[in-house]
């Protein structure tokens, strides 16, 4: 049982840092006891947490992304260089303790570049980058090798890709990409699948699937997901049923729906029966470039996601679950969220799952004002509910909100029981691109 060690020396085990100079949240057992520590929930920002920066000059940096690099032990970010002709750009980085090496930066896409969404192929090892190109007319994949040394600074030939390919060329219509919700790896068809709204066909809301081959991307047929112009989804890997799941927003309630893969590459889609969320409810938590609205909880396996509940007009949290092929909805009460997420398409809110700490975590900003606070709460399973932290943690103050281009999170990598997340700070006053590790505590 858990918490068997209550006190050493007298002392409350939750007053003590170190036993033997061994942090006391590293301890399992002591003399055969099983001993563990109640960790606050808390935010470090590690030692050169910056990756867009000129001399020591933070440059403005927009649409960010991230993804972990298992084999390297890398995270990788893309971002769009507003200093650079907004060209789309990624750097590496490796972690040792609270110190991020920066690797060089490479520009993937030298033409104005949209919402960034970047993930990790772990079947042909690879990153693979998908945004919409000038003026949202063009839907583009990339991918690309990553070196040993894609962290050193000084090596401009560690990070190479092969040529883009057309998603979705747009026509008059025009294209609109989602950075959180744009693209998704799944290992078990080895494909990611890249969604979008299609602008040539009223807005609606579409997905296709990428093979890799090296850095050669060969894209599907894209299929229809929402008949809405919503243009507000995340999409969710399940690696219990081995398919993904995209959420999205249809104007009044929020829909769930299974991608089944086949074919040639498992390129072609076909998209399982929609279930929709029985209250009037939406996604708007999010904002177009703000953080993920779903996140897979390996624990409990649920898909948790975070809405907007018009009937109590605050921020909730619920979830769902699937057979591979339907999607059923919690019944259970929806939990409370006080972390910044207010409505009105605003603030940046997004949900993140912990596993390393079994906790979910729920972020965004104070209010819709162009210089906010931003703050992160976590929630536990209970039954078909969820307890909550009841107050929130800050993550930084003063940062600008709403077209600033807002947060975006990681949710696969961990470091020392962290989340690692990602984000800028566009004409505000400290500026650039940076990370920062949350931790839900235990």
């Amino acid at each position: 049982m858990a918490n068997n060690v209550k006190k050493v020396n007298s002392i409350a085990i939750a007053s003590i840092k170190k036993i033997n100079g061994i942090a006391a949240a590293s301890i399992k057992k002591l003399n055969s006891e099983e001993f563990s520590v109640s960790v606050d929930p808390n935010t470090v920002t590690p030692t050169n947490p910056n990756f867009n920066f000129d001399n020591g000059d933070l440059r403005a940096t927009e649409h960010t992304s991230i993804c972990y690099d298992p084999d390297r032990n890398f995270i990788v970010v893309s971002y769009r260089d507003a200093d650079n002709s907004n060209y789309g750009t990624v750097r590496a980085a490796s972690i040792s303790g609270t110190t991020l090496t920066w690797g060089a930066e490479y520009v993937f896409s030298s033409a104005t570049t949209t919402n960034t969404g970047i993930c990790y192929n772990t079947g042909q090892d690879v990153i693979m980058i998908g945004w919409s190109g000038p003026s949202s007319n063009t839907i583009y994949v990339i991918a690309a090798t990553v070196g040993a040394a894609a962290n050193d600074s000084s090596d401009t030939d560690d990070i190479a890709f092969g040529s883009a390919a057309t998603v979705d060329s747009g026509g008059d219509g025009g294209n609109q990409s989602i950075a959180y919700g744009m693209i998704e790896y799944n290992p078990d068809y080895d494909t990611a699948t890249v969604a979008y709204e299609n602008g040539a066909d009223s807005g609606h809301n579409y997905v296709a699937a990428v093979s890799v081959s090296g850095t050669t991307c060969t894209v599907g047929t894209a299929v229809e997901f929402d008949d809405t112009s919503e243009e507000l989804f995340g999409q969710s890997y399940d690696p219990d049923a081995g398919k993904t799941i995209v959420v999205y927003d249809n104007g009044t309630k929020v829909g769930a729906r299974v991608m089944t893969q086949s074919g040639t590459g498992n390129r072609t889609i076909t998209m399982q029966d929609e279930a929709l969320y029985a209250n009037n409810s939406g996604l708007t938590v999010q904002e177009y470039y703000g953080g993920m609205p779903v996140a897979y909880d390996t624990s409990a396996n649920r898909h948790h996601v975070l809405l907007y509940d018009d009937s109590a007009s605050a921020p909730k949290l619920t979830y769902f679950t699937t057979d591979g092929t339907d999607i059923t909805w919690s019944s259970g009460t929806a939990g409370t969220v006080t972390s910044g997420t207010t409505s009105n398409n605003e603030t940046g809110g997004g949900i993140a799952y912990n596993a390393a700490r079994n906790r979910i975590i729920t972020y965004g900003a104070t209010s819709s004002s162009t210089s906010s606070n931003y703050n992160f709460e976590y929630h536990t399973v209970n039954g078909t509910g969820y307890t909550s932290q009841g107050s929130a943690t800050a993550i930084e103050n003063g940062l600008r909100v709403r077209n600033i281009h807002v947060t975006s999170v990681q949710t696969n990598s961990f470091h020392a029981n962290s989340t690692i997340m990602v984000y800028a700070d566009v004409g505000g006053s400290t500026g650039g691109g940076r990370v920062k590790f949350l931790d839900p505590g235990s």
